[in-house]
């Protein structure tokens, strides 16, 4: 299974998996170079010993009366045994070869079953994990009202960070992101990704809410807390005017705002504005200078 980069909690899932699935292939490995070792190739007999036997052979067989012909069936018998011997090895090694490939196969074989159960793992705790997140997130959501303190937070909030964004009178739209992350104690915040103060966060003990007791539930308050803040901002603004998209790591949400940005000068009308302005001060400039010129004269 490949890297899961948008989850924290479902990547320690997949490691953790992967990890005993490399240990087993570690002990699969050694026990196959163990296996591996026990066999062991015979080596070819050399022609000497027999030679010298089949000479034996023939001069016994010379001597009984067989004659000259005797010592060649000799040689001829001892060559033979020879290359029997020898048959018999090369048959014996290529055995050792095939068990070696068969050894190899079913360790990689067996490797391979252990990483696909190790998916297979982390599949069925991903798919509990999601129901357990879902099913937190619609019992908050069926009770709404019981969180609309926390709900009102968060907005006020994510507006006081769209207050603070960049709205010169160069760009058409605000945009910027709102971060919310939630945790067994509370809800952290941060604006723009970088900007935090602890003072801002909401403390459940502190808002009588009771504390969470693990991530599936800080995952789903964070995503029902999403769906009912993109919904109370939406009934805020104008209808059509802002745009909210959501993106997540577990129990940690970022919210994009863009909206029209009211404080927008098309160009040609922001050259205008210039020339207004640079013909407003000179005029500003020429009445404070007159009367004084008008008295020096006097």
């Amino acid at each position: 299974m490949n890297p899961i980069t948008n989850s924290v909690i479902k990547e320690q899932m997949r490691q953790r998996n992967e990890s005993m699935a490399q240990s087993r292939e570690t002990q699969i490995r050694s026990q196959l170079t163990a296996n591996l070792n026990n066999l062991s190739y015979k080596g070819k007999h050399n022609f000497s010993p027999f030679g010298i036997g089949g000479g034996i052979l023939g001069i016994v067989l010379a001597v009984s009366g067989v004659g000259f012909s005797g010592i060649l069936v000799g040689l001829a018998v001892g060559t033979g045994v020879w290359i029997a011997m020898n048959q018999s090895v090369k048959t014996s090694n290529a055995g050792i070869d095939s068990e070696k490939q068969r050894l190899q196969d079913a360790a990689n074989n067996e490797i391979r079953q252990e990483y696909m159960h190790a998916d297979q793992r982390t599949q069925q705790e991903i798919t509990a994990y999601e129901r357990d997140v879902k099913m937190y997130a619609q019992k908050v959501m069926a009770k709404s009202e019981s969180i609309a303190p926390m709900v009102e937070h968060v907005v006020g909030m994510f507006q006081r960070m769209i207050s603070h964004a960049d709205a010169g009178a160069h760009m058409k739209f605000i945009e910027a992101d709102f971060t919310y992350q939630v945790i067994n104690s509370g809800i952290k915040y941060s604006y723009q990704s970088r900007y935090t103060n602890p003072q801002d966060d909401y403390d459940f003990n502190k808002e009588r809410y009771r504390d969470l007791n693990s991530p599936a539930e800080c995952e789903g308050l964070a995503q029902a807390l999403a769906k009912l803040v993109i919904n109370k901002m939406k009934s805020i603004y104008p209808p059509n005017s802002i745009n909210i998209s959501l993106n997540h790591n577990d129990a940690q949400v970022t919210l994009h705002f863009k909206g029209a940005n009211k404080n927008f000068v098309p160009a040609r009308y922001h050259v205008i504005a210039k020339a207004v302005i640079v013909w407003v001060c000179f005029r500003i400039f020429f009445l404070r200078t007159t009367p004084q010129m008008s008295t020096y004269r006097q």
